[in-house]
């Protein structure tokens, strides 16, 4: 039975008193159901219709007060913690960066344009993280091809207008009559694609198990763009944060209960995959050649090995609390080669310089972070705020974690960026819009819901017979 006008007009006398706007429709929702449960009891114990709504009107009180006493407790949830978090590790690296400059960088002129570098995109950075703190996160939901189309037409117009150019040994995309002399690394432009697939993939959950294999599809093509552009950290951040998101979505049932074998084949898919680029692609192969000399660098200490061995010797020479003054490492090396330690390796750096102390707080206070958004994060009552604070958060865990195992003399894949923390224009732009983003989902999550379509059964797509997988496109 539908709720009558007197209902609906209960209701917007209630939400006129709610100052959050965002939280009308949930309330709305929830009172008129309140109101149609209560009427329909009246009317089982005999009450006519009318009788039934002035009674159940009559049980739920004044609209003014009870407006009142709802706006009390559906207002944003700031996320104070969390934020200084971010301001915190925000004005340490700010910090760490003028320290360097101050104690490293010998050119003048050099260290001019570093400090003006900080200096402007610093205050960006920052407004950046508050621009995307106030976004509306279901804007991934709404619209769920703006950001890969983006990517895509990023990837178009740079690899085949000659936008692409190679510096200091990195493939980066130059901007040029959009911004000047700005250049846009590939690398940290990947740590946008696992947000990109999160949105495309929630608006495919009401496909049931196609849905699943359309979104396997999506996340293949995310990767053949990442492969084309050369960037195996991203390509490893991305597998990593799709592929969680991916295992999360059928542990939950999100697709259906038969995503689970859909799942499975995919990452026997994506082994092959794997397997197949390394052995045919000659960057690829190159790269994983490589592998030997960066785990065992004895074997080329003057080629491959030989950063491997720098950055054990400079931890080897670190003490626990300040410097070891009896040697230093970086003496004979100019400014263009220790640039590369407070944006690659600012943890060795950091370890060698002040010690062990200052290292492992930075990576604590990372790591705090990290978990208390983990667990802001299962409790979220939508499913795209699951998804897309769980994306965001395992970008930031691969991050850290290919990071860490560079700084500690293992640079099998180049790193990224250490998340607010570290050097470099990219990295703490993408780094604070993420941040942001996330922080939007936990201060607005909770009024959210989903579509409540119900879940396809795609009996038809997907069967076993006799302990086979049967497909069908028809």
């Amino acid at each position: 039975m539908n709720s009558s006008e007197q209902f609906k007009h209960y209701t917007d006398k209630v939400c006129e008193q709610i100052r959050w706007k965002k939280a009308h429709g949930i309330v709305a929702q929830e009172i008129e159901n309140h109101l149609i449960d209560q009427k329909n009891a009246y009317m089982d114990m005999g009450d006519s219709e009318s009788t039934a709504e002035e009674k159940a009107l009559l049980q739920m009180g004044d609209p003014v007060a009870v407006g009142a006493a709802l706006d009390g407790t559906h207002k944003p949830a700031p996320q104070w913690g969390m934020m200084g978090l971010v301001m915190v590790l925000f004005l340490i690296g700010a910090v760490i960066q003028f320290l360097f400059m101050k104690n490293m960088l010998l050119d003048t002129d050099f260290q001019s344009a570093s400090l003006n570098t900080l200096v402007i995109f610093l205050p960006i950075s920052l407004a950046v993280f508050f621009i995307a703190y106030f976004l509306d996160f279901s804007f991934f939901g709404k619209f769920p091809y703006a950001f890969p189309a983006a990517l895509l037409i990023t990837y178009i117009i740079s690899h085949f207008f000659g936008l692409e150019r190679f510096v200091g040994g990195y493939l980066y995309i130059q901007t040029g009559m959009f911004l000047g002399n700005f250049f846009i690394s590939p690398a940290t432009l990947s740590l946008i694609f696992p947000l990109a697939f999160c949105g495309l993939f929630y608006h495919l959950r009401n496909r049931g198990n196609k849905g699943f294999f359309l979104g396997g599809l999506a996340a293949v093509f995310f990767c053949l763009q990442l492969m084309f552009w050369r960037t195996a950290s991203g390509l490893f951040l991305f597998l990593l944060s799709a592929g969680m998101l991916m295992v999360f979505a059928a542990k939950q049932n999100w697709f259906g209960n038969r995503a689970k074998h859909l799942l499975f084949l995919f990452i026997l898919v994506a082994v092959i995959a794997l397997v197949f680029i390394v052995v045919s692609d000659p960057y690829y192969h190159a790269r994983f050649i490589d592998l030997t000399a960066k785990i065992h660098p004895e074997t080329e200490p003057n080629g491959t090995g030989y950063l491997s061995l720098f950055l054990r010797d400079m931890l080897e020479h670190s003490v626990f609390i300040g410097k070891d003054t009896s040697i230093d490492l970086l003496s004979s090396y100019g400014d263009v080669f220790l640039t590369e330690f407070r944006s690659a390796y600012l943890l060795t750096y950091l370890t060698y310089q002040y010690g062990w102390t200052v290292s492992i707080g930075l990576v604590l206070l990372l790591t705090v972070f990290l978990v208390f958004g983990f667990r802001k994060c299962l409790k979220q009552k939508s499913i795209l705020g699951q998804m897309i604070s769980l994306s965001i958060l395992c970008t930031f865990t691969a991050e850290v974690l290919i990071y860490i195992i560079t700084n500690l003399g293992y640079p099998i894949l180049a790193p990224i960026s250490l998340p607010f923390l570290s050097y470099g224009i990219n990295g703490m732009l993408f780094n604070m819009f993420l941040a942001g983003i996330l922080l939007s989902v936990f201060r607005t999550g909770e009024v959210y819901r989903d579509s409540t379509k119900p879940v396809i059964n795609e009996s038809k797509f997907i069967q076993w017979d006799d302990g086979k997988l049967i497909i069908s496109f028809k």
